[in-house]
């Protein structure tokens, strides 16, 4: 078991009892090391406690006054690498490197001194303001003041390999259009994937050894705790990669080989799309433009998580954002800023939740209220009274298909008839890879194509090639995929009835008022923007859905027989 710093100096005879107790109640008080309060009493030198630093991290000791090491070791570094790192070498030890560092927890320095300079490297203590001696009469003074460094641009930190090698893989993300970067720990190796149309591909692999300091260098970037390693983490990196500033979204997760990040890409001067640009049918995007101009009322998007949701609301919210609308959005987090739009974080560390905000929304007297997320009956009765009363308000839930999301406010223990008073449509949507323009080729439907999509002897549509602009995959971009639906006066009486979600659903689809999704995947197929395959991906889920309820009712009424 490791000895407390205090013991060891205690059994060294370097400080007497009562100086124990006087640094450790300072150290209660004031977060520095117990060391530093040691010398700052005059109960010890800096030397006596850093060869008892030494002895605590079982670390030899070297003394380095008026001392200049070989120049041969020095030079394996340059000024602006040992002054970050705060190290020198030192000396060498048969093939290991030794370099001498202050401070006995920068563990950091060997991993990136292992990157650097591909080779063995082992730490020996010396005291502080020996090392910057040290450092002095090697490299010269360090670049800069306190001031300066804060005030110095990010190009200034290049000379680390690990912060060129993030920044690297950050440039290399945006240029491949990638929305997700995951780092992945193994026992041999760390993995890098992008996540590029919803697809995740390998962009890299590193040694293990490297994972600890491209983590702690996102840990800090984050504002994370760096020591914290058995916790989940969330935090925010602002960053500029190829000329773009990027939100990126930090979510560290403890796993069995060590912390897995994966950082969401959001581009703050990426365009919006417009209701146009979303791939809606023409007699889709008419109806969707009749219900997002209505006074009051409340729209639900409903998809899975990466599905476009925030990005369709955006969009009518662009169509709506007028000088004479008033728009409040409370969102978690605000993925993308607009003009003329008042948009509001949640912050539940400080209870700013969904429904709170919203209640405060209504004194503001907005026309227009988008909630991010409904995930409670409180925000869902909130945001249904507040459609109630005269506001149009947009909002989105996570559901397989349209009239699911019906089922998703009942389960949420909202009452039917504040739903079927308030509900004025729903939208679920999909994200398909799009064919690459340069290298798609029109060739004559395989026979499984045909049977799917209804085709005739002699049809033909377009396949994926691959090319040098789609990275070899034969697709480039998405597009969204969507059904649709439409509230009418027999579906609220259906509600107020209590009917069950497939007889509403049945009856939504008999009156022409759910437009469903296969039938616009279909279209897109036709029309040369996606494949087949891409088709039966996404509408697969809700297939295999709909088979199992009928089952279910099938079975149902055969025990009713018997």
């Amino acid at each position: 078991m490791r000895k407390q710093l205090g013991a060891i100096l205690l059994a060294q005879g370097a400080i007497q009892e009562d100086q124990l107790r006087d640094a450790l109640a300072q150290q209660k008080n004031r977060s520095v090391p117990l060391g530093q309060i040691f010398v700052q009493m005059g109960a010890a030198n800096e030397e006596t406690v850093a060869r008892a630093l030494a002895l605590q991290a079982r670390l030899p000791f070297v003394d380095l006054s008026g001392k200049r090491p070989p120049a041969r070791l020095t030079a394996l570094l340059d000024a602006a690498q040992a002054w970050e790192l705060e190290c020198v070498p030192v000396t060498e030890k048969g093939d290991t490197l030794l370099v001498a560092v202050a401070d006995p927890s920068k563990v950091v320095v060997l991993d990136t001194l292992r990157f650097l300079l591909d080779r063995d490297v082992g730490l020996v203590m010396t005291s502080p303001a020996v090392l910057e001696e040290v450092l002095e009469r090697v490299y010269g003074a360090r670049a800069g003041s306190a001031q300066d460094l804060q005030e110095e641009t990010p190009e200034h930190f290049e000379e680390s390999p690990v912060v060129r090698l993030v920044h690297g893989m950050f440039d290399e993300a945006v240029q491949r259009r990638a929305s997700d970067i995951h780092i992945e720990p193994f026992n041999d190796r760390v993995r890098i994937r992008f996540r590029i149309d919803g697809k995740l591909e390998i962009y890299n692999e590193h040694p293990v050894d490297l994972h600890a300091p491209i983590l702690s260098h996102l840990k800090v970037s984050a504002g994370l705790d760096i020591a914290e390693k058995r916790k989940p983490q969330d935090g925010r990196i602002e960053h500029t990669a190829v000329g773009r500033q990027l939100d990126v979204r930090t979510s560290i997760l403890p796993t069995s080989t060590g912390e897995t990040c994966v950082m969401r890409l959001l581009d703050r001067e990426a365009n919006l799309l417009s209701l146009a640009d979303l791939g809606l049918t023409p007699r889709a995007l008419e109806w969707f433009e009749k219900v997002i101009e209505r006074p009051n009322g409340i729209f639900l998007v409903t998809g899975p998580t990466g599905s476009g949701k925030t990005t369709t609301l955006y969009a009518a919210l662009q169509t709506l954002n007028r000088s004479d609308k008033k728009i409040l959005t409370v969102e978690d987090p605000v993925e993308y800023r607009i003009k003329g739009i008042n948009q509001v974080q949640v912050h539940p560390a400080i209870g700013l939740s969904f429904a709170r905000a919203l209640r405060a929304f209504l004194r503001q007297a907005p026309n227009i209220v988008l909630v991010g997320e409904i995930r409670d009956k409180e925000t869902a009765e909130v945001a249904i009274q507040a459609s109630l009363t005269g506001h149009l308000v947009f909002s989105t839930v996570h559901t397989n298909d349209a009239p699911s999301a019906v089922t998703r406010l009942l389960d949420m223990g909202v009452p039917p008839f504040l739903i079927a008073t308030s509900l004025q449509g729903v939208l679920a949507q999909r994200l398909v890879r799009r064919l690459c323009p340069e290298c798609s080729v029109e060739e004559p439907a395989t026979e499984l194509e045909k049977e799917i999509l209804g085709l005739k002897k002699g049809a033909k549509l377009r396949h994926p090639r691959g090319c040098r602009s789609c990275s070899r995959t034969g697709f480039r971009g998405r597009v969204g995929c969507f059904e649709w639906l439409q509230m009418n006066e027999s579906l609220r009486d259906l509600l107020f009835q209590g009917e069950s979600l497939n007889r509403f659903a049945k009856a939504a689809e008999k009156e022409g008022a759910w437009s469903r999704l296969p039938e616009d995947i279909s279209e897109k197929v036709i029309s040369g923007l996606t494949t087949v395959n891409e088709m039966l991906r996404v509408t697969r889920v809700a297939e295999e859905l709909d088979e199992t309820e009928e089952s279910f009712e099938t079975n149902s009424s055969e025990e009713g027989q018997s």
